[in-house]
């Protein structure tokens, strides 16, 4: 048996869980594990594979952010007593398969609630730990092995960093909008949106391609659309389908998102419009919105889905219902440091 505490975008553990369960048999999921918000962790329990199998499935899910091996959690003090717990905790795990003289290591930690120390002190008492029982040499860039020591109110979690690098970063974001949208809730939205072999899926916003890249990834059987009222990013949307091995199965054009039902007549509309933040439309965000919400009900299937993020979620849920949508669903999400909402309506 293998435990996997994974990261996300708080708000998407069920998506998460929707992935994992696809992906990998035989596992229990803990939501939110500890109360965290973002955090899921997997306790996989098959045997008919070695770990490095199951932990190669995990690290090809596309809702996740970072996986670290779970090695223990351990309750401390919200004063600075915690730091000699966290140093005695530590030195009492048998960490003799990943750390030795030779390995160079490196301990990051995460740290939520009150306390009387900070992020620093523990990665220092951890730190010291691990040079005093294993006698590892710390290396802040050149590591082998990093360890994650995570402080959750009054639990210590400890365990082994499997990613380096956030897996919401795919590498094929060539160019990028201003206001892009990360794969991993881009990813969410798709699998929000329910879509079915042969259904036409737009975004009609699309920047540089986000959504309908991760939507050619996930099913290969759609018929997808990206369009955007500024030429500009089509030439990166374009650019970066291309560097995703997708470039021949989406249809890229420049298109007014507020004349949506005069070009096409789709089943899935997934987008993610202006916030108003960093670029405020010309028209406004409201009339954007309710122009938008308007050729995106004239132009949808009966039985048609739209998911769409914003901050605006009072104003977008008011609108879409105005125009006919059915609110189904809508689902907080952290996008970088602002809570977004997922709002998805259905036309019936």
């Amino acid at each position: 048996m293998i435990d996997l505490l994974l990261t996300c975008p708080p708000g998407l553990e069920d998506i998460v869980e929707l992935e994992a369960r696809e992906k990998i048999p035989c596992t229990s999921i803990s939501k939110r594990h500890m109360g965290v918000r973002g955090h899921v962790l997997l306790q996989i329990k098959g045997k008919e594979y070695d770990d490095s199998y199951y932990i190669g499935k995990v690290l090809s899910m596309r809702s996740i952010h970072h996986v670290m091996r779970y090695i223990t959690s351990f309750k401390i003090e919200r004063s600075k007593d915690a730091l000699d717990t966290i140093y005695r905790g530590i030195s009492a795990l048998d960490l003799c398969s990943v750390l030795n003289s030779s390995t160079r290591f490196r301990v990051t930690s995460e740290r939520l609630g009150r306390h009387e120390f900070t992020s620093i002190d523990v990665q220092r008492a951890a730190g010291r730990a691990i040079v005093d029982r294993f006698s590892s040499k710390v290396d802040l860039k050149h590591y082998d092995v990093e360890i994650r020591v995570d402080v959750i109110g009054e639990q210590c979690i400890v365990g082994i960093a499997l990613t380096r690098d956030s897996l919401h970063k795919r590498g094929y974001r060539a160019f990028d909008h201003p206001a892009a949208l990360k794969a991993s809730i881009a990813y969410a939205m798709i699998r929000l949106a329910e879509p079915s072999e042969g259904n036409i899926l737009v975004d009609p916003m699309c920047g540089s391609g986000t959504i309908p890249i991760e939507a050619a990834l996930y099913m290969p059987r759609l018929e997808i659309y990206g369009f955007d009222v500024n030429t500009i990013y089509i030439r990166y949307a374009r650019a970066n389908a291309e560097n995703a091995g997708v470039g021949d199965r989406i249809r890229f054009m420049q298109h007014d998102c507020r004349m949506l039902d005069m070009i096409l007549t789709p089943d899935r509309i997934v987008t993610n419009p202006p916030y108003g933040i960093r670029m405020e439309p010309s028209i406004g965000i409201r009339r954007l919105y309710l122009d938008f919400a308007r050729a995106s009900y004239r132009a949808m299937v009966d039985g048609g889905r739209i998911v769409i993020i914003t901050l605006k979620h009072g104003m977008m849920k008011g609108i879409l219902s105005s125009t006919g949508f059915v609110i189904t669903k809508d689902i907080p999400v952290m996008h970088g440091d602002l809570w977004a909402h997922i709002i998805v309506g259905e036309k019936r």
